[in-house]
């Protein structure tokens, strides 16, 4: 990513002598051919800022000078010292294809921008920050900037950078119109929420490729759907508001945190419900979010700054100089739904095959009827939609859930617990159990578990790893990962039982286990629950293998409400009617991989062990048969012309010889 050629530059701003050296990095973790792009980008960024055209003016002048100054970089085979003062024109004239595509992602941004109005607010607020910093360099040269970029894009690495990340926000929503700083402490809950998951969509989809967008109209050619984020982001700030709330209970009831609604301080939001400090942001984030800051505001930066690389087409009459880009190659930045299929048919697949999945929660891979797509190429048949309950998995954990999702099962599938256990039985990784219930008082919960254990068939004791943990996506995010377990208390992670594949030498006498798979709690109540008819869903609020919290319908205070509970602290259960049920395969491509070939060989050895079964000695069967090891009436006849030979009968006209 470093210069391969020889640059005269000794600081951030370019005044000294460093030979070519990919490894030299200054101060800010930057390589010299990225500080002196960066620094000629802050120097065009800070003309063109003076003049405020729209809401998101600034943000749209990093995406286009950014772009240009990445194509000077690609394309000078000497010392780009000395930037065109209208570069923009100079490129339109030696390179009007390059210039093409890069309008083109421009006028993207407008149409991504104006997708939605909370997008279109997180744009120009997100604007005004990168102007007030660009602008306002304290006399230091291009070095603010530089140190800003760095910091925001975790140069120094997670530890380092994150409280910058996390102070920039709250600067973000703090700024006033005027891109002056409002002095408040707290925020609102909803504001940082909506910022991150608006910032994660602008990322989403302005690395999606041009056939998302239809140009002509200025619109993305699948409507995005709003109802779903909404309810997403609904649920994440409910997450935030509930610790919050908790934590200030308990610092109020063990430390005297004192502050009420009544008392109100210099902020006048400090202690009221729906507004968060940044000390419980960040608590709260490290705890049940851990990636979301890294999965949307970090990332955006690197895509700002470092744009997305030109496609090969744009690449022919190019000087032969492509080392020298800052130009970068993104993968997409949340995963998509695929198949099984892939690994699982036994069927060679032609080239572009794939297979279209539907999921109730997640929602469908393949784009909507009436879209542009080519039918031969499958990736520009998939959608460029958002699913923000995908991005919502992906803030969690980005190494669970940010690389493949390949569905093992789906009730589509066939709803019977048969069907699930063939499914998931024999894949060896990460699976993500996806239940979506509805309560007698038609309330809709999502909830599950995820698992780094494979399944195992009838255990009749717990079994799995404590790599696992409980969730409700909606409606409020909760994240209840494994305790330790301690001496015979705990270590309750998985359980998967069934008598339809057990040999019961007395089927009169019934088995005391329930039927079904769970997580938690114990073999006859575990704490997550589903039936062996994939009907019913139990879901317990506390046990000793997970930590405490509700799943499910979240019992009332209210003596008359139906979903009152009156156990105090006492453990409370919810009774969900499952509405579907789904099973996911996460993780990286080669534990993908790995997880399907120990399938595959679990199921070629199934088959094995069936034909051998089927596969009958004739003339030992007749043997069998005849000596009455098998009972028949084949060779009744024997005994009963014995005994008319011998002249002897029993009472009952049964032969019996002498």
């Amino acid at each position: 990513m470093g210069s391969t050629y020889s640059t005269d530059t000794t600081d951030a701003s370019g005044s000294s002598s460093l030979k070519n050296n990919d490894d030299v990095h200054n101060g800010n973790g930057f390589t010299p051919q990225e500080a002196k792009y960066l620094s000629n980008l802050c120097d065009l960024l800070r003309r063109e800022t003076q003049q405020k055209s729209s809401e998101y003016s600034c943000l749209a002048s990093v995406w286009k000078y950014s772009h240009l100054l990445a194509l000077d970089e690609l394309t000078s085979l000497s010392s780009p010292n000395d930037v065109p003062n209208n570069i923009e024109a100079h490129f339109m004239q030696q390179y009007p294809q390059q210039m093409e595509l890069i309008i083109k992602r421009c006028q993207q941004l407008d149409i991504i921008v104006s997708s939605s109005s909370e997008t279109l607010r997180a744009a120009s607020r997100l604007s005004n920050a990168l102007q007030h910093i660009i602008c306002n360099n304290d006399g230091g040269g291009n070095n603010h900037f530089l140190e800003f970029v760095s910091n925001m894009i975790w140069r120094h690495g997670r530890g380092c950078n994150q409280h910058h990340t996390l102070d920039f926000i709250w600067n973000v929503c703090t700024l006033n119109n005027d891109a002056t700083v409002s002095a408040a402490s707290e925020l609102s809950s909803e504001d940082v929420i909506s910022f991150c998951c608006q910032t994660a969509a602008l990322l989403h989809y302005m690395l999606q490729n041009e056939d998302a967008f239809n140009l002509q109209l200025m619109e993305l050619y699948e409507p995005r759907d709003i109802p779903s984020e909404t309810s997403i982001i609904k649920a994440v700030t409910s997450s935030l508001n509930e610790y919050v709330t908790k934590t200030r209970e308990h610092e109020h009831n063990f430390a005297g945190y004192g502050v009420t609604n009544n008392n109100v301080a210099s902020s006048g939001n400090d202690g009221v419900e729906g507004f968060i400090t940044k000390r419980e942001f960040s608590e709260w984030q490290r705890k049940i979010v851990a990636d979301l800051l890294h999965c949307s505001v970090v990332r955006i930066f690197e895509v700002l700054f470092f744009p997305p690389e030109l496609p090969p087409t744009h690449l022919n009459n190019l000087p032969q100089n492509t080392k020298n880009s800052v130009f970068r190659k993104y993968s997409r930045p949340f995963p998509i739904l695929e198949s099984a299929n892939e690994f699982t048919s036994k069927t060679a697949k032609k080239a572009g095959d794939w297979t279209v999945i539907s999921s109730p929660v997640f929602g469908t891979n393949a784009k909507s009827e009436g879209t542009s797509g080519n039918a031969n190429d499958s990736s520009s048949s998939v959608t460029a939609l958002l699913s923000l309950p995908i991005f919502a998995f992906t803030s969690i954990s980005t190494t669970k859930f940010g690389g493949k999702w390949h569905r093992l099962y789906a009730g589509a599938d066939g709803w019977t617990f048969q069907k699930l256990e063939h499914a998931i039985m024999g894949y060896d990784g990460p699976t993500l159990l996806v239940i979506k219930a509805s309560s007698k008082q038609h309330d809709t919960v999502t909830l599950g578990a995820y698992t780094a254990a494979k399944w195992e068939r009838n255990k009749r004791d717990f079994f799995g790893v404590p790599d696992c943990f409980l969730f409700q996506l909606v409606p409020t995010l909760r994240v209840l990962k494994s305790l330790p377990k301690m001496g015979t208390r705990g270590g309750h992670y998985m359980y998967f039982h069934s008598n339809t594949n057990t040999q019961n030498l007395n089927p009169s006498k019934k088995d005391e286990l329930v039927e079904g798979l769970g997580f938690g709690g114990t073999v006859r109540t575990p704490r997550l629950f589903v039936d062996c008819n994939l009907e019913e869903c139990r879901a317990s609020s506390k046990d000793t293998s997970f930590e405490e919290g509700h799943l499910g319908v979240t019992p009332s205070d209210d003596p008359f409400s139906s979903a009152f509970s009156p156990s105090g602290g006492a453990s409370t259960t919810s009774s969900l009617h499952i509405e579907s049920l789904e099973v996911f395969a996460v993780g990286d491509s080669e534990t993908i991989m790995k997880g399907f070939q120990a399938q595959n060989h679990h199921r070629d050895i199934a088959d094995s062990t069936l034909r051998n079964a089927r596969t009958v000695d004739k003339a030992a069967f007749l043997g069998d048969m005849r000596n009455g090891v098998i009972e028949t009436k084949a060779f009744a006849h024997r005994g009963q012309v014995d005994g008319r030979a011998h002249g002897c009968l029993k009472d009952d006209g049964k032969a019996n010889g002498i």
